[in-house]
């Protein structure tokens, strides 16, 4: 039997963000009824971490079952922050056919990876705040920031983004790139403080330190922290009203809330629900516009599965991808 590609390409052509962001909320609900599989990622470090080997490298493997659309998958991404050129991270998504015994289909796997994590902010900023955010600051401005801008900016009403990197020259190339594709407007900013004048935070950086102070900050805040390592301060996180993750083992393993994990200062009774426990109605804190919530999203196999066989099933359709027979 031969087995379905993907390109980049053929992937971004059967993508519907409206449809991708009905996938995601549908997912997490079913997480939160326990009839998804999603273990937390398994994580291979190859010296991100400080340690052997001599790179700034790592590896994700994310295995994920979905009921509702009857599909298993994996998604393997793998890094190395120390390149130069081009995107450091790739990743490919396999389908498994669990009727037939075989993986039935191959997708390159970033282009959904962005969709997906700016999906994640949508989520957020749908249902962790009392009304629509119309300014939302946005710390980075790389590959992932892209996604985030064009992603929000098509699915909610949102005035201004507020844009800060710490390579001006960055920020400055996105916000010109997307200026004619998007309704809000995007202000570059000069500091990261700058971007706390926001209804909304996200942090999208690779950054190991905090790239924003709390005393920037006013306690009454959305803050979205999508970063793989330390974004936040622990005060930030420490004094927020509502700490909501994705995935609590692995929110503790990587991300934002992973270090006072390890310092043994945050622990599971501090993290009020997941995103799929609100969806579903199973919190009961109501979020005030005076609160401050810290929703830490590091990323679920299951939601990139559940995209990536919704394209499978619209590529089919439309005979898109190209068929190879490993055997």
């Amino acid at each position: 039997m031969s087995t379905k590609l993907f390109s980049e390409g053929d992937v971004q052509r059967r993508l519907d963000f409206d449809h991708a962001l009905e996938l995601a909320e549908q997912t997490y609900r079913e997480l939160a009824q326990g009839r998804v599989v999603n273990p937390p990622k398994l994580g291979m470090h190859m010296g991100d971490d400080g340690e052997w080997p001599d790179l700034n490298a790592f590896a994700i493997d994310m295995p994920a079952y979905v009921d509702w659309l009857d599909v298993a998958g994996v998604k393997w991404a793998v890094a190395n922050w120390d390149l130069e050129t081009g995107t450091p991270i790739s990743s490919l998504i396999l389908l498994f056919d669990l009727e037939e015994g075989r993986f039935k289909s191959i997708l390159e796997g970033m282009y959904i990876t962005g969709v997906r994590t700016a999906i994640q902010s949508v989520v957020g900023l749908q249902h962790l705040r009392p009304s629509r955010p119309a300014e939302i600051g946005v710390l980075g401005a790389g590959y992932q920031a892209r996604f985030q801008l064009q992603v929000i900016d098509e699915l909610l009403d949102v005035d201004t983004f507020y844009l800060y990197d710490i390579d001006d020259t960055a920020s400055r190339s996105l916000a010109t790139s997307l200026d004619p594709r998007t309704d809000a407007e995007i202000v570059v900013c000069d500091t990261p403080a700058a971007t706390a004048q926001s209804d909304a935070i996200l942090t999208v950086t690779n950054s190991k330190t905090p790239v924003l102070s709390d005393d920037a900050l006013d306690g009454s805040e959305l803050i979205i922290a999508l970063g793989t390592y330390q974004e936040l301060s622990d005060r930030t996180i420490l004094d927020a009203d509502h700490v909501i993750v994705d995935h609590v083992e692995q929110c503790f393993q990587r991300g934002a809330l992973s270090d006072l994990v390890d310092r043994n200062e945050l622990t599971r009774s501090d993290v009020d629900a997941t995103i799929g426990d609100v969806i579903d109605g199973g919190y009961d804190g109501r979020i005030q516009g005076d609160d401050r919530v810290v929703f830490t999203p590091i990323g679920l196999g299951s939601i990139d599965v559940a995209i990536a066989e919704h394209v499978y099933r619209n590529g089919t359709e439309d005979v898109i991808g190209e068929e190879f027979n490993f055997v």
